[in-house]
Formats: structure tokens, C-alpha cells, sequence
């Protein structure tokens, strides 16, 4: 079975709330998830909660031509087409092709564009800002990795050869950062029956 995420996450303060809400941009994309309520967790063990005020989610972002991209079948926020930030280029690692070319092909990179984004947006907000993208196959990942902002930039990847516990893999550490530790590898946005409707920001 095929799943792929590719999504700016950051917690719900109310500055970030209403930056979202200004942006032309980011809010056609934009969800709050305030509850989990609704969401059948299968096992006690998965069960978690949200950070402080909620979670926001900016959801599908990624190239036209990035792995999975087609496979959401809704609109994409094509990271192409974003404006470049030179302001925060001094935020960014100088290489981060090198530790993801064993995992990503590289039409799914992260162009400098997004990540100078993302960290104008968390130095705007003093809040950390989380990009995360994954592939999955058949219920084994393909590739996964967490691009953090402080606005300083992060690179966590997950080695997808290694079936470790979940606190190695690369969401685990990122959302850390904004407030919320998974119990289990089990993180409910990340589920085919999730709502995404119910949860978009108004």
C-alpha cells in the first residue's frame, strides 16, 4: 500500500493561527487539528495527544515533480512557485543532497525556496517550524525525514534499512520540538481514515 506526507508543521499559537490566516498563500492548504476525539486508535498504546493550542498542519507541500506528488490527488502547494527569501539563506546547511541521496531522488529535494520560507516563518513566529515528507510502500518506508527551523535549519532522516525503535525515526525527534512526544511509531493525522475536513482552518 502506497502513503505518502509531505507538510509544514507547527504548533497553533495564536500569532501562528493568524499568520497562517493572513498568508494568501499557506492558508488554502492550512488545518488546525485542536482535537483528536474522533480518531480510533486500534491499540491503548497510540494513544497521544496534540502540543499546546493544537497542532497546524500546511498540507500537500512539495514540487510538482516530487515523488508522490500526484498521489494526493487534490492541489498541491508547489514549492516552485514560492518566492525565494535571501534573508535566511544564512539559516540553511550548506548540504543536505549529500545524507538524503540514499533515500530521495533528487526532484524530491527540498529547494532552497521552501527552507528559506520555512525559516522566515519561525523566525516570525518564534516558534519552531517542522517540514516532514515521507514514502511508504507496502507498510515499509521508502524514505522519511524532518527538516527543523529555530530558524536555524535541522536535518533529521530516518534509516529506513534499520527497523529500530520509534524514538530513531526523524518525526519523532522533529515533533519533540513543537511540544509533542509520540508514544508509539502511531501518529493519527498519519492515517487514511483521518479527517482532514473536519480539521481545515477557517
Amino acid at each position: 500500500m502506497t502513503w505518502y506526507a509531505h507538510e509544514i508543521l507547527v504548533r497553533a499559537t495564536p500569532a501562528a493561527l493568524q499568520a497562517i490566516r493572513d498568508s494568501a498563500l499557506l492558508a488554502p492548504f492550512a488545518y488546525h487539528l485542536h482535537s483528536l476525539q474522533d480518531v480510533d486508535w486500534y491499540l491503548p498504546g497510540h494513544r497521544h495527544g496534540l502540543p499546546q493550542g493544537g497542532l497546524l498542519v500546511i498540507r500537500p507541500v512539495c514540487s510538482a515533480a516530487a515523488q508522490g506528488a500526484q498521489w494526493h490527488e487534490e492541489a498541491i502547494l508547489d514549492t516552485t512557485s514560492l518566492p525565494l527569501n535571501p534573508d535566511t539563506l544564512h539559516c540553511l546547511q550548506a548540504d543536505i543532497a549529500t545524507p538524503l541521496a540514499d533515500q530521495v531522488p533528487e526532484t524530491s529535494l527540498p529547494a532552497p525556496h521552501l527552507r528559506s520560507m520555512l525559516a522566515a516563518l519561525a523566525e516570525q513566529l518564534h516558534e519552531t517550524v517542522v517540514y516532514y515528507t515521507c514514502g511508504m510502500w507496502g507498510g515499509d518506508l521508502d524514505f522519511e525525514y524532518c527538516l527543523s527551523y529555530e530558524p536555524q535549519e535541522t536535518l533529521w532522516v530516518t534509516d529506513v534499512a534499520e527497523r529500530g525503535p520509534h524514538e530513531k525515526r526523524a518525526l519523532y525527534q522533529a515533533l519533540i520540538n513543537i511540544g509533542l512526544m509520540l508514544p508509539s511509531a502511531f501518529f493519527a493525522p498519519h492515517t487514511r481514515s483521518f479527517d482532514w475536513a473536519a480539521h481545515r482552518l477557517t
